[in-house]
């Protein structure tokens, strides 16, 4: 068996269409599937199973940079899973303080004044609000408290309501 990445896919594709590309070409998996994301929606690639690894190595020659649906096609061979997979890393940073909070789902338009001013009854000392490179918000900040035990206290404002958006809080583990 040997399996082949198969990136740049367009969000539409489906495993079928993925199967019939292959097949098309002379090359017939034993499986293809578009990888689905926890939000349920295409995460842009997907896998194709091959029985023999010749047949496979074959496919990835002719596939890759081919178009595809209107977009170039990465091919190589699958490397298994890369970045988030097994157990999450919970190890703090070494300079973790734990008195500062993240904060998510905030609304577009919320300023680092009002999410301090938020967090006000539990001593917040200042809020930050994660910027794209076009000054937009990214819909998340933190909140710097004095102590550890502030922000431990502030963590219950999680589910409150701010600018019409029910927030998420959890301890910094980066700060």
């Amino acid at each position: 068996m040997s399996t082949l990445f198969v990136g740049n896919l367009k969000w539409e594709c489906t495993d079928e269409e993925l199967f019939n590309l292959f097949s098309g070409g002379g090359f017939i998996p034993t499986n293809a599937k578009i990888v689905m994301g926890r939000n349920g929606r295409s995460r842009g690639y997907g896998l194709v199973t091959f029985a023999d690894a010749s047949v496979s190595d074959s496919a990835m020659g002719m596939f890759n940079e081919q178009d595809f649906q209107g977009r170039a096609l990465i091919v190589h061979e699958d490397r298994g899973a890369t970045r988030g997979s097994g157990k999450a890393d919970d190890t703090p940073d070494p300079n973790f303080t734990g008195t500062s909070v993240f904060v998510n789902n905030l609304a577009w338009g919320c300023t680092e004044d009002e999410l301090k001013g938020f967090f006000a009854s539990h001593g917040s000392v200042s809020a930050t609000i994660a910027l794209r490179k076009d000054g937009k918000s990214r819909g998340w900040g933190t909140v710097q408290f004095t102590t550890p035990d502030q922000a431990e206290a502030a963590l219950g404002m999680k589910g409150q309501e701010l600018g019409g958006r029910m927030i998420e809080c959890l301890i910094d583990k980066k700060a």
